[in-house]
């Protein structure tokens, strides 16, 4: 969930360029490195159409799970007078980045918000997904759709929400018969004086279809008010019958055996659905739980419930902040379906003790390890079996990721790379990027005095996101070729002049 409060979170609210510092000066020839980064935003030569967010890395990576991190920087819950400006123009986008926080790919949207950036498997393939969108802020939701990209980056299918309405940015989830599990606000016409409101209020009501990918067929629908009453709500009833009444937020759905998993923000409580009837089998948590909690079981405003292959239930919890543990943490829970109860298995919370007012996740990796992303606090998090930090990073700027995930990832985009060269003193400095591309070890250079002439001149390693080579003496043109592990061209730029 976002804040339920005017912020800038709004469809084309991106952050403007107010400032940049000048550019490091080049290295000695022969030189391979990152290329120079502006006080805020990435600065990138060869690409300037894109800018993404600076990541700094506050635990260095020591025994992680393999794979890239996957991002949704967008601007953060700028509410507080405090907060500081951003310095320079960052991008709001999907992002894959590697542990030193460079990025690997990044795409920002030609129009509106993406949320939810995440690897699944569809056809027996790996996929990015992803929402693509409007928020409204407030209360804290998306209109929308959702993207499944190949390892070329290339769109392969997008689901849509059945009967006129439209996807909302919480969740999507691929099953393995190839159809998606999605969310959706819709908005209804309630009684809400039961509970403090007006008659005929706007309320919110959380749906959840299951769509056919490949024909968009609806399988499947289920609507909160059949079955959850307003009643449940810790959300305060507003007592403007024309403004939203985000009685229960659902923000993650998952399967569960034969049943259906869905975290409900504004009850605080997990629900598990009965696929054949819709009834709520069982609530964990809330003001109508079934579960006894165990000590320190209980959770508020949570995000991310899923079912794991042991059988616990892995969530992130907002928390409460006054009264409450006034801290955010990732949380495993043990359910005895037969005694109905509940215990904590694993708490795991910030270095920082942060308190995330909305979003965030928590991923269980294969190892047993945790992946946490901190939501409308802007970190992200690595944790061993044991808890300990492995890996520990945050956007340098007022973002926020709505989730942050791990996982492998092989991206072979068909683009070629980009290049671009700039003189210098007796050198010629060769920056050289592949948005996407994965597996590029070496940069090999090539240069000459015009565009049918150009022949190698160095091979050097990626640095970065964008590598600078600085290669001896003045060429008129430029290109590069992207090298993998066992020298083979993947990709080659097109010849720029050097200017």
């Amino acid at each position: 969930m976002l804040d339920p409060r005017p912020n800038v979170l709004r469809r084309r609210s991106l952050l403007k360029a107010l400032a940049a510092a000048p550019l490091l000066p080049a290295a000695g020839a022969g030189a391979a490195q990152a290329a120079p980064a502006r006080a805020a935003g990435m600065g990138l030569i060869s690409r300037p159409d894109l800018h993404p967010p600076l990541i700094e890395i506050v635990t260095p990576a020591a025994g992680t799970e393999p794979g890239l991190v996957l991002l949704t920087p967008a601007p953060a819950n700028v509410l507080d007078a405090r907060a500081a400006a951003p310095r320079a123009e960052v991008q709001a986008g999907a992002l894959i980045m590697d542990d030193s926080g460079q990025p690997v790919w990044f795409a920002p949207p030609a129009e509106g918000v993406v949320s939810d950036l995440k690897v699944q498997e569809y056809r027996g393939r790996p996929v990015l997904t992803h929402w693509e969108g409007e928020l409204h802020v407030p209360p804290g939701f998306g209109t929308g759709q959702y993207a499944i990209l190949d390892e070329t980056y290339s769109r392969i299918a997008t689901v849509r929400a059945a009967n006129d309405m439209l996807g909302d940015m919480h969740d999507m989830v691929i099953t393995s018969r190839g159809t998606a599990l999605i969310l959706i606000y819709a908005e209804v016409r309630a009684d809400t004086a039961p509970v403090g409101g007006q008659p005929n209020s706007k309320v919110l009501e959380g749906v959840v279809q299951e769509i056919d990918i490949a024909s968009g067929a609806l399988l499947f629908e289920w609507r909160s008010l059949q079955h959850v009453g307003l009643e449940e709500s810790f959300y305060a009833v507003p007592t403007d019958p024309e403004v939203w009444h985000d009685y229960i937020h659902l923000n993650s759905v998952a399967e569960d055996g034969d049943g259906l998993l869905i975290s409900a923000r504004c009850t605080h409580a997990v629900y598990r659905l009965d696929r054949a009837t819709g009834e709520v089998t069982w609530r964990l948590g809330g003001n109508r739980g079934d579960f006894a909690l165990g000590q320190d079981a209980a959770f508020a405003w949570q995000h991310d419930a899923r079912r794991l292959p042991d059988g616990t239930l892995s969530l992130f919890d907002n928390a409460e902040a006054d009264p409450g543990r006034g801290r955010s943490r990732a949380l495993v829970l043990a359910l005895d379906e037969s005694a109905m109860t509940a215990e904590v298995v694993r708490s795991d919370e910030s270095p920082e003790g942060l308190l995330a007012p909305n979003q965030g996740n928590t991923q269980v990796l294969a190892n047993g390890h945790l992946f946490v992303g901190w939501g409308g606090a802007p970190y992200f998090s690595e944790y061993g079996a044991g808890g300990e930090v492995l890996f520990h990073g945050r956007f340098t700027e007022p973002i926020t990721s709505y989730r942050s995930f791990r996982a492998p990832w092989i991206g072979r985009p068909l683009d070629q790379p980009a290049v671009a060269g700039k003189p210098g003193e007796g050198i010629t400095s060769v920056y050289a990027c592949w948005n996407g591309a994965t597996e590029v070890v070496t940069w090999r250079v090539l240069a000459g005095a015009d565009e049918q002439n150009l022949v190698p001149v160095l091979d050097a390693p990626r640095a970065a996101f964008e590598t600078r080579v600085d290669v001896e003496g003045a060429h008129a043109f430029v290109a590069v070729e992207a090298l993998d592990s066992g020298g083979a061209v993947l990709g080659a730029s097109p010849p720029v002049p050097v200017g």
